[in-house]
């Protein structure tokens, strides 16, 4: 029998979610591919698949370019 998959649910701000569905579409995939994707990679890595920057200082949606790279 095959495996049943399950959803899972994330919140996001309405800007986000545009710039994510046109992205996979244009690069030929849906927003749930890349996310099982994504899944998929962290789950090998046993973390995230690419550097993570945190805020430098300040408010994080007022600064989000502002990183710095940890590890």
């Amino acid at each position: 029998m095959k495996d049943k998959m399950t959803p899972i649910v994330a919140k996001v701000m309405p800007e986000e979610k545009d710039r994510f569905f046109a992205a996979t579409e244009q690069i030929g995939t849906t927003p749930s591919n890349a996310i099982r994707m994504f899944i998929a990679a962290f789950n090998r890595a046993g973390t995230f698949p690419f550097e993570v920057g945190v805020p430098a200082s300040g408010d994080v949606r007022r600064r989000r370019c502002d990183t710095t790279v940890i590890g």
